[in-house]
């Protein structure tokens, strides 16, 4: 993956590995959240983590079950 460059005249190809890219990071955040619940953190520590609320990140990483 080609994270920098010049990417005139390639635009298109810059957007499919920036969405790649996104695609990787997102999964890799669910990951790291799945096992930071598991070991007991909260979702204020988890929010801390991230730059976001507590709520936030609980609607973002939440699954549909867990309260």
């Amino acid at each position: 993956m080609r994270l920098a460059g010049n990417w005139e005249g390639a635009e298109l190809e810059g957007l499919c590995e920036s969405a790649r890219l996104a695609g990787a990071l997102d999964k890799l955040q669910q990951q790291l959240v799945a096992q930071a619940r598991d070991a007991g953190r909260s979702w204020t520590q988890i929010g801390e983590s991230l730059g976001v609320s507590k709520q936030s990140a609980w609607e973002r990483f939440s699954a549909p079950n867990e309260e």
